[in-house]
Order: structure tokens, then C-alpha cells, then sequence
């Protein structure tokens, strides 16, 4: 691996684009103070990472870019290009030439190529960490580093030590786990913030969990009882609906018979109709058949004069057909001797045929040998043909040859002329492209303006978002707070309200009559009263235990509750009965109610029911309330007449003069207080759930905005990716039209290679045509040749043709003959065949009229035979005719029988109908009752859906096999009871609860998982240690003993040593270095000369360099402090490390002389740097 070029364009003073061509060996550069030498080295410092300007001798990383001179403008971006041979793999990529570019835009945006494809710094350093050459190696070293070597600071040469031992990607990897675990310790922070604010909740979520669980039981247990209910109900219905069911069943039964009966009966009765319409239709048919009998003893009479013309007609026909029979048999004769005749004529055609097919094969036998004669002449035409074909397309290929390589030099021509037209195309498209380029440029320029503009907006966003969600979390703790306020205020109301139900603080005997609701009883004293705020302690001071008395409406009503009280040994009360109590009230005149400290009557300083005045001035009418006790004092002796004095802190002045008073031990206006107490806390929750309303409303605002901010930093964010993926674009394009230029460059030089190979195509083409030409006029000599033998095969042929055309028509002659005798005889043939037809048909003629002539003689006889009967048949007539009048009779009596029938049954029938019709009216009733249960039934089975959301199928599995309807409708008004006491529930707390929960379980999953993480990073740190330590030892200790060799070897004798100032800690301790040159002491680098400090710094540098040689190495101005001859022993001390490429700028002339190449660095005009390049061979002597 070694630098092969670097190119800069507008860094520092190389206005212009620069390239410097990286050599094996020595490479020097060289050039007067300010002429930009040291600005390569700071260009190869700045493309591998450096992030300094201060290193870069600048003040801002803008300062590297050209600022422009009186005659030229600033550039507006700085670029560097470091190209390296990668070819021994050496770097962790797969190329064999690796491009690291870097660019700077006044702006301050920076960017970092690899091969032109944009990356990270950090993927710069991560590709080239542990190989030396790392900005904070010993590749780069300059002035500055041998000072840092030489300088009191020891940690500062720790660098070059670490970069050699190979542990900079470790430490780098210890840093980063170091990070992680230092974010993981924050995650872990905030983890147990939010899993200590989910604790404060948890609680109060989980009692209104189980509240909301207690009630959902309730629930389901009155569920089941309302569903088996219900069910009962249903069952009950559907038992009555079977009882139904059999009652309609039975009545449709009865309903069936009847109607079977009477389909029976009117089959009887069609019937029977149908018996008396047949019987009419017997007696017409009969009447019919009598009038047809009369009418035929009528026609016999006519008949015997008929018979004698029929015998005369038969005699006629006889004759005729004897006649008939004689014609045929003469014609008959007269075809059979014609046959006879045609039999002969058919065997002389056939000795014919036999003669005639002899003449035809010795014809045929003739023609063939003729053709056999033909075949071969004409075979030797078809080989002389083909021989000639073959000449002909040989010459034809020729020729096409010559025409093809004629038209190929066209071609070729045409493409010089194309060729010129593609190099003006090209230098014109090379115009166009430069021009899309800059376009390019241009967008890309303005799509990182844009860039830089979305990413001050999501910046700014960024940072309104976060102090949102700081506000929203402010906001939900103190709706949080309020809603543990208003939960702690509602369970103490509850407890208050629970002791007021309960009648806590209350004597036994108040507690047993209060809880069994004796008749009359109205109430106790506390209860029936309200005391202003600040009046209770003077209230129940002079009440005293009167407030546990109980006002009742009459004596009869006390006496009633003292009998119980004694009976059950409930213990002793006092009874107010309002019908019978007395009062004297005080009435306070003017001067009284004026006095100072005066504050009213007890009576007047309370609300009640007027109902209970009588009984309020008993106990308060001649009580007086005063501030203070002095007052008191004083005003009791300005009134008589048996008054206490009561004052507000509980002092009393009894009417005697006594005086009670002092400190409370408990506090006794507990049972007034506890009204007021309660009245003050629903104030206090009325004012929580506002503020927490009110609180709630602001989240959902914040909330709202906070959605509405990640909103459009999403917006953002994707405008953000969509311009990055534009500029990549941009940056592609720009790449390929760079390409397209480096193509249009090649194509340049591919067409001048093409120009040159059109020329010797051209000359090779002209002897090919001359070589085809000469075979030209060789084969035209063999076809005129075979042309002329096919010639004089033709003739032959000819001759041959015809003699087998007078052949054929020798053959065609006979078989006209032998087709013309086939055709006499096919004749013949087909006249027999006629003949043979007729006689058949004769035959059958005569045959036929045989038959006839015995049919009629057949019939002659038969009516000659029935001549004597026709008396007879007159006699059969008259019998049958008075057979006909006696059938009529009886037919017409059977019908007036059938009639009678008829009537009876059509009565039956009508009596049927009327007992079918009362069953079916009995049926109907039932079937009402029956749809009624079946409403019901539904309605119950609604209920079940409408109130419990179940179908009757899914009620069934509630149902209980042992169910007591009565002790159910009790256990549902209890369950109700139940339910009206819990109060109000919040059922969402139960999943409120179940997902704080998880939430919480999640959390603390969470907060195991980060102290797991910080573990094993811990872990990766102490490992990564280890590893660190043994590498740096094992690098140092080989160091150590190159740099003993090397300083020896630089000073010429003496020695060196280098020490860890700490070997307990060798990773952060400091480095010391001690030498001894030669004739001097052992003495620390701080005692030593400037001169005597450089060389032992470039011992130093060079004993790690023979540890780790690392590829290049940059020195800049590194012996500028040195003498000549110590800058000999330094430049000969180079040649040894033929392995490693060396760049030294310096202004030392023996140094040049041991140079390879040399490049002068000069500034011909004010502030712009250029290069000069010179190769050098052997050593040269620069005085």
C-alpha cells in the first residue's frame, strides 16, 4: 500500500486544480518561506480526518478554502483527493485503488467521499484505523509533533505509542461501549422515574380495580339469578304450552274423523249421483238402440232385390281378367328368346378381348426399353448440368465476392466520412455535457441550501417538541395529583358519611333505637340541627350530651321506646316527645343583643326544622353565645333570670355563677364538626374535579399539538430523505457525466484506431479482387466446354423422345380398342339385365291376376249361398227390439230407488259439518292461549338478549339444577341492594389497572434488561482493557529496545531509555524519555539541547517505525533544527526503510540531495501556489 497522487482544487493557496504524483522511495518537496509547501502536507492531514483548524494553522475550518487574492476571486469550496494503492489489501475494502475525498463549503457543510461514493468521517477513520496513518499516527509527523515528542507533557507521546501498539480501533471500541453504558445508566434513570410514578398510581388503581371486580361478581351472580328466572318462567309456559298442545291435538283428532266420515259420505253420494246419471245415460243409449232395431227390420225388406245386379257385375269381371292373363304369357315367350340371341353375341366379344390384350404388352414392352434408353442419355445431361451449375455458382460467388469487397470499400469509406461526422458529434456532445454538468452542479448546490434550510426547521421543531412533551408531562402529573386528591377526598367523605350512618360516637342505647326504627322517632339532636362554621365547639358545649337525645313525636312514643330499651337491656337515653315538651325561652331585648362580645341565642345561632322549635328553645331557647370569656363574665351580670353563658372556645358560665372551662382533651365537637367537615370536602372535590377537568382539557391541547409538531417533523424528516436521495441523485449525475466525458475521450482515441484499420481493410480488399478476377476467367473456360457436350446430349435425347411419343401412340390405339370391346360387352351385360327385369315382372302380372280370378269366384259363391236367410234375420230383429223395451223399464226403477238413498244421505251430511264446526271453535280458543304462551315466551327470550346480551340456547348453561324461584327473588333484591351500595364504579379501572400493570411489569422488565446491558458492557470494557494492556505492553517493550538500537546508531554511541512513569497504570500514565549521547551523562530529554531533543525525537519516530512500518510517511520540516552533519546521519538513516514511501518538505539542501523526486513549490503570482516536478537518478549536488 503507498500514495500514489494527491489532487487539490481550492485548498489554501492552490487556487488552481494540483496534482502530485506519489513515487517509491524519496520524494522532497521544496520552496521558499510562504510559498505553500507545508499546505500538502496539511492537504493529506486534512483528507484523512483532521477536524482541528488549529493544527491546520487556521482559525475556522473555512480558513483551509482559497480566500482570493487582489486579482482573483475566493473559492467557494475547498476540495482534496488522496488516491492509494491498495493492491496488498491493506485496508479493509475491496479495491485495489482506494479515492478518499473530502470538500468544505464556505457554508461550513462538509463532505466525505470512498471511491466517490458519499460516506462518514467516521467510515474515513474506521478504514484506515491501526495502519499508522491516521491523523493522530506517526504517518503524519511535522514540526509540531517532534515538539509534542520533546515537550514537557509525557501523556501528549502517548499518541504515537498507541497508534504503533495497533489499539486505537479497541479504544475506540472501549469508548464507545463506555457511551452506551453512560446512556444506558441515563435510560436506566429515567426507567426508574417512570416506574416510581407508575407506583404512586398503582395503588389507588388497584383498590378501584377490585371495587369494580367486587362489582362485576355482583353483577354476574345477578346475571345467573335473573337468567334462571327468566328460564323458570319460560319453562313454565312451555309446560302449559304442552298441555295445550295435547288438547288441540286430541280436538284435531276428533276434527279428522269427522271430516274422514264425511269425505266417506259424499264419496257415497257422488257415487250414488253418478250411478243415477249413468243409469240415464243406459236408458237413453237403450232408447237409441230400440229406434236403430225398428229402422233395421225396416231396411231388410230392401235387400233381395240388390242381390241379382252384384252376380251380373262379377261375370263381367272374369272375363276381363282371363283376357289380361293371355297378353302377358304371349309377351313372356317373346323375351326369353331374345335373351338367348344377346348370350351368344357376348361370347365372340370375349375371344376379342383376349387377342387385342396380347397386341397391348408387346407394345408396352417396346416403350419401356425405350425409356430405360432415355433415363441414361438423360442422367448424363443432369451430371453435366450440375458440373456446369457448379462452375456458373462458383463464379457467381466470385463475382459477389469481388461486388462485396467492392461495396466494403464504400463502406469503408463511408465510415471515414462517419468517423469525421462522430469526432465533431463528440467534441459538440462534450460541449452539451460540460454544460449539463454545471447545470448539475447548480441543483446540487441548491439542493444542499435546501438541505441546510429543512434542517434549521426540524432543529427548531426539534426542540418546540421536546418542550412540549416536558409541558405534557408536567400537565399529567398534576392531573395525576389531582386525581389522587380527589381519590384520597372521596374515600375520607366516604368514611365520615360511613360514621354519620353508623351513628358512631353515639351511646349504645342511641344506636339501638336510631337502627330499628322505632314509630315516631324523628331523630337525634346532632342530626336535626346545622351549626354555622366556627359555632360547633359553642354548640355542642351547651347542648353537652343533650345532642345524643332523640326527638320523638309523642310520650306515648318514648314511653313505647324506654319499655324496649329495658327489655333488651339497651341501656339509658333521653326522649324529646314534641307534643308534650315545654319551653321558656329568653327573649334579649335591645340593650342585650348591643352588648359587646354579644352573639345571639343559642337557638337563633342554629338551622332546623321549624316542626322541632318547641323542642330546639327546651334545650337552647336560654342559652347565650359570647366571643369571649371576659364578656361573658360581664354581660352574666347584667342579665338574671337563669341564662348560661356560653362562649365560642367552650367556656361556660352556668346560671348560678358557676364557671366551667379549660383545655379539651379530645375533641368534642367531633359529632357537630363532622357535618361541616363533610360539606367542606364535597367543596373540596367540586373545586379538584374542575381544576382536573380543567387540567385535562389543556393535555388533550398539548397532546394535540405534540401530535401535531411529530406530524410535520415527519413531514420534515421525509422532505429531509427525499432531498438527500435527490442530491445523491445529483451527485450520481454529475459522476456520470464525468464518465460520460472520460467515455467520450476513450471513444476519441477508439475512433482514430478505427480510422487507421480502415485503411489497411481498404488495401487488402484491392489484391483480393485482383485474385478473384484471374479465377473469373479460368471457369469461364469450363463452361463453354460442358455446354457444349450438353449440347450434343440433347440431340440424342431428342431423337430418343420421339420414338417413344410413336410408341405411345402405338400403346394408346390398342387400349382405345380394348376400352371400346369392354364397353360392347358392358352393353350386352346391362341389356340382359333389362330383359331378366321384364320377365319378372311379367310373371307377377300373371300371377296377380290368378289371384283375382279365384277371389271372385270365391265371392260369387258365398253370395249365391245367402240367399234363404233374410226371413230369419227380420224374426231376430222383433226379439231383440222387446229385449231393448224391458231393459228400459228396469233401469228406469232402479233410478227412483237410488234417488230416495240420495235425500237421507245429504241430511246425515249437514249434521256432520255442524259438529266439525263446533270442534274447530273449540280448537281456535286453545290455539289463542297457545300463541299468547308463545308471546310470552319471546318476550322472555328478548329480555334475556336486550338485558344480558344472551341467547335462550346460551342461557341454558347458566341454568342451576336445583333452583328455588321464591329464595332467588329474594337473593336478587339483596344482590341489588349490594350493587346500589358499592356506589360508583369505574369499570375501565379494572383494564386501567391491568395496563398500568403491565406497563409497570414491562418497565421493571425493561430496567432488568438495561442493568443486564450495562453488565455486559461492562463486561466488553474490561475485556476490552485487557486486550489493550497486553498489546500496548508487548508494542512498548519492542519500541523500547529499537529505540536504544536507533539512538546509537543516530548519535554514533551513547544510550537511551523509555520508561512508563507509572507501571501500575501503563494505559493513562506518561511516557519518559531518557538519553545519554555520547561523552555526556545519563540525563532526563528536558536537560538536553534543542538539537540533541529533534535528533532523539526522530530516534524515537524511527524505532516505532521499525516496529510497525506503516506505508507512507509524511515529514514535515522535521530536521529544520538539526546541523549538517546530524541531517546527513538523518537523511542516509531514511535509506533503510525501503519499505516505506517518504515525503519530506524541507528547505535542508543535504536532505534534497538524497531525494528521489523533488517538487518546487513556488508563488509566481501573489498568493496562488504552484508545482514543479523534477525526476532525479543519481545523486546530485545541489551547491
Amino acid at each position: 500500500m503507498y500514495f500514489k497522487r494527491i489532487d487539490m482544487h481550492g485548498f489554501k493557496s492552490f487556487a488552481e486544480p494540483v496534482s502530485i504524483e506519489f513515487n517509491h522511495g524519496i520524494t522532497c518537496i521544496v520552496g521558499p518561506n510562504g510559498s505553500g509547501k507545508s499546505n500538502i502536507s496539511d492537504a493529506i492531514r486534512w483528507v484523512l480526518g483532521e477536524q482541528s483548524p488549529k493544527t491546520l494553522r487556521g482559525g475556522k475550518m473555512e480558513d483551509v478554502i482559497f480566500a482570493g487574492t487582489a486579482s482573483r476571486k475566493s473559492r467557494g469550496m475547498a476540495e482534496v483527493v488522496l488516491v492509494i494503492d491498495n493492491s496488498t489489501g491493506i485496508l479493509p475494502i475491496d479495491y485495489s485503488e482506494v479515492a478518499i475525498t473530502r470538500r468544505v463549503f464556505r457554508s461550513g457543510e462538509s463532505e466525505y467521499y470512498i471511491n466517490n461514493n458519499q460516506c462518514r468521517l467516521k467510515d474515513i477513520r474506521e478504514l484506515i484505523m491501526d495502519t499508522g496513518i491516521g491523523v493522530d499516527g506517526y504517518s503524519l509527523i511535522g514540526q509540531g509533533k517532534i515538539a509534542d515528542i520533546v515537550s514537557n507533557k509525557t501523556e501528549s507521546r502517548r499518541e504515537i505509542f498507541e497508534e504503533a501498539a495497533g489499539i486505537v480501533k479497541y479504544s475506540s471500541k472501549k469508548a464507545e461501549a463506555e457511551r452506551k453504558l453512560e446512556a444506558a445508566n441515563a435510560n436506566l434513570e429515567r426507567v426508574n422515574d417512570i416506574v416510581g410514578e407508575i407506583e404512586s398510581r398503582i395503588g389507588g388503581l388497584k383498590e378501584d380495580s377490585q371495587k369494580a371486580t367486587e362489582y362485576l361478581a355482583f353483577r354476574d351472580q345477578y346475571k345467573e339469578l335473573e337468567i334462571n328466572v327468566t328460564l323458570k318462567s319460560i319453562e313454565n309456559i312451555e309446560l302449559s304450552n304442552e298441555y295445550l298442545k295435547d288438547d288441540i291435538a286430541e280436538l284435531s283428532f276428533e276434527i279428522d274423523e269427522l271430516k274422514e266420515k264425511k269425505v266417506v259420505l259424499d264419496k257415497e253420494i257422488t257415487e250414488s249421483r253418478s250411478r243415477s246419471e249413468a243409469l240415464e245415460t243406459l236408458s237413453n243409449e237403450a232408447r237409441d238402440k230400440l229406434v236403430k232395431s225398428m229402422e233395421e227390420i225396416n231396411l231388410l225388406v230392401h235387400d233381395g232385390k240388390l242381390k241379382e245386379e252384384k252376380i251380373a257385375s262379377m261375370e263381367k269381371e272374369e272375363l276381363r281378367l282371363n283376357s289380361e292373363k293371355e297378353v302377358f304369357a304371349h309377351k313372356l315367350e317373346k323375351e326369353e328368346q331374345n335373351l338367348q340371341e344377346l348370350t351368344k353375341s357376348k361370347t365372340q366379344i370375349d375371344l376379342k378381348m383376349a387377342e387385342l390384350d396380347q397386341q397391348l404388352k408387346a407394345r408396352v414392352k417396346v416403350y419401356t426399353g425405350l425409356l430405360s434408353k432415355q433415363s441414361q442419355v438423360s442422367a448424363r445431361i443432369d451430371e453435366d448440368k450440375n458440373s456446369l451449375f457448379q462452375v456458373h455458382n462458383n463464379s457467381s460467388t466470385k463475382k459477389a465476392e469481388i461486388n462485396s469487397l467492392e461495396n466494403l470499400k464504400s463502406n469503408l469509406d463511408r465510415r471515414k466520412e462517419q468517423l469525421l461526422q462522430e469526432k465533431d458529434s463528440a467534441e459538440n456532445q462534450n460541449n452539451d455535457i460540460l454544460e449539463v454538468q454545471q447545470s448539475a452542479v447548480k441543483n446540487r448546490d441548491d439542493l444542499k441550501s435546501s438541505l441546510a434550510e429543512i434542517t434549521d426547521e426540524i432543529k427548531e421543531l426539534r426542540q418546540k417538541h421536546q418542550t412540549a412533551v416536558l409541558n405534557e408531562k408536567d400537565l399529567t402529573k398534576k392531573t395525576e395529583d389531582s386525581r389522587i386528591s380527589i381519590s384520597q377526598l372521596s374515600a375520607r367523605k366516604k368514611t365520615i358519611e360511613e360514621m354519620e350512618s353508623n351513628y358512631e360516637g353515639y351511646n349504645y342505647a342511641v344506636k339501638y333505637v336510631m337502627k330499628n326504627s322505632f314509630k315516631g322517632v324523628h331523630g337525634v339532636v346532632a342530626d336535626l340541627i346545622t351549626v354555622p362554621q366556627g359555632f360547633e365547639l359553642a354548640i355542642e358545649t351547651a347542648l353537652g350530651a343533650s345532642m345524643q337525645n332523640i326527638i320523638c313525636q309523642s310520650d306515648n312514643d318514648a314511653q313505647h321506646i324506654i319499655a324496649s330499651l329495658k327489655a333488651n337491656k339497651a341501656g339509658r337515653l333521653t326522649l324529646l316527645p314534641i307534643d308534650s315538651i315545654r319551653s321558656n325561652p329568653y327573649v334579649c331585648d335591645s340593650q342585650i343583643k348591643n352588648t359587646v362580645g354579644f352573639k345571639g341565642l343559642g337557638v337563633d345561632c342554629i338551622d332546623f326544622d321549624r316542626r322541632f322549635k318547641g323542642v330546639m328553645e327546651y334545650l337552647l331557647g336560654r342559652v347565650i353565645i359570647v366571643d369571649t370569656l371576659s364578656n361573658a363574665v360581664k354581660l352574666s351580670k347584667q342579665v338574671s333570670g337563669g341564662l348560661r353563658f356560653v362562649t365560642m372556645e367552650g367556656e361556660v358560665i352556668n346560671s348560678g355563677g358557676a364557671i366551667t372551662g379549660g383545655a379539651f382533651k379530645n375533641n368534642t365537637a367531633n359529632l357537630l364538626e363532622r357535618k361541616a367537615e363533610i360539606a367542606a370536602l364535597q367543596e373540596r372535590l367540586e373545586n379538584y374535579s374542575s381544576e382536573k377537568d380543567k387540567l385535562s382539557l389543556e393535555l388533550t391541547a398539548l397532546r394535540d399539538q405534540i401530535e401535531n409538531q411529530y406530524n410535520r417533523l415527519q413531514e420534515l424528516e421525509k422532505e429531509h430523505r427525499e432531498k438527500e436521495l435527490k442530491l445523491l441523485s445529483a451527485e450520481n449525475s454529475i459522476s456520470v457525466y464525468e464518465n460520460s466525458m472520460k467515455e467520450l475521450t476513450d471513444g476519441k482515441n477508439k475512433r482514430q484506431r478505427e480510422f487507421d484499420n480502415i485503411q489497411q481493410e481498404k488495401d487488402s480488399a484491392d489484391q483480393m479482387i485482383a485474385k478473384l478476377t484471374d479465377e473469373l476467367e479460368s471457369d469461364q473456360a469450363k463452361i463453354e466446354e460442358l455446354e457444349a457436350r450438353i449440347d450434343e446430349n440433347l440431340t440424342a435425347y431428342d431423337q430418343i423422345k420421339d420414338e417413344i411419343e410413336e410408341a405411345n401412340e402405338a400403346i394408346t390405339k390398342a387400349r382405345i380398342d380394348v376400352t371400346s370391346c369392354e364397353s360392347e360387352k358392358r352393353n350386352v351385360d346391362t341389356i340382359v339385365g333389362r330383359i331378366n327385369l321384364t320377365v319378372q315382372e311379367i310373371k307377377a302380372d300373371m300371377e296377380e291376376r290368378e289371384h283375382a280370378l279365384d277371389k271372385l269366384k270365391a265371392d260369387r259363391e258365398l253370395l249365391n249361398a245367402s240367399g234363404d236367410g233374410g226371413e230369419t234375420l227380420i224374426k231376430e230383429k222383433e226379439a231383440a227390439r222387446e229385449n231393448l223395451e224391458r231393459y228400459i223399464e228396469e233401469i228406469t226403477e232402479e233410478r227412483t230407488n237410488l234417488t230416495h238413498q240420495l235425500n237421507e244421505k245429504t241430511v246425515s251430511r249437514e249434521s256432520m259439518e255442524g259438529k266439525i264446526t263446533s270442534s274447530q271453535d273449540k280448537k281456535y280458543e286453545l290455539e289463542i292461549k297457545k300463541a299468547r304462551n308463545e308471546t310470552q315466551l319471546d318476550t322472555y327470550k328478548n329480555k334475556l338478549w336486550e338485558e344480558f346480551e344472551v341467547s335462550y340456547l346460551q342461557a341454558i348453561d347458566f341454568k342451576k339444577k336445583e333452583f328455588n324461584m321464591n329464595a332467588a327473588v329474594k337473593e336478587i333484591r339483596e344482590l341489588k341492594t349490594k350493587i346500589k351500595a358499592l356506589g360508583e364504579v369505574n369499570i375501565g379501572a379494572i383494564k386501567e389497572y391491568e395496563s398500568v400493570r403491565e406497563r409497570y411489569e414491562f418497565l421493571s422488565g425493561q430496567r432488568s434488561d438495561i442493568l443486564q446491558a450495562m453488565d455486559s458492557l461492562k463486561q466488553i470494557i474490561e475485556d476490552m482493557d485487557k486486550t489493550i494492556r497486553i498489546k500496548f505492553k508487548e508494542s512498548f517493550d519492542d519500541i523500547v529496545v529499537n529505540f536504544e538500537h536507533v539512538f546509537q546508531e543516530l548519535f554514533g554511541g551513547g544510550q537511551a531509555m523509555l520508561r512508563l512513569e507509572d507501571e501500575t497504570r501503563p494505559l493513562e500514565c506518561g511516557i519518559e524519555i531518557i538519553a545519554q549521547p555520547p561523552g555526556k551523562k545519563l540525563q532526563n530529554l528536558n536537560l538536553m539541547s534543542g538539537g540533541e531533543k529533534t535528533m532523539t525525537a526522530i530516534a524515537l519516530m524511527f524505532a516505532v517505525l521499525r516496529s510497525k512500518p506503516t506505508p507512507f510517511c509524511i515529514l514535515d520540516e522535521v530536521e529544520a533544527a538539526l546541523d549538517d552533519a546530524n541531517i546527513e546521519r538523518f537523511a542516509r538513516y531514511l535509506k533503510n526503510f525501503d519499505n516505506i514511501q517518504f515525503t519530506l518538505v524541507t528547505h535542508q539542501k543535504t536532505t534534497m540531495e538524497h531525494a528521489d523526486v523533488l517538487y518546487g513549490v513556488t508563488m509566481p503570482e501573489q498568493g496562488i501556489s504552484k508545482v514543479l516536478s523534477l525526476k532525479l537518478g543519481d545523486k546530485i549536488d545541489l551547491n
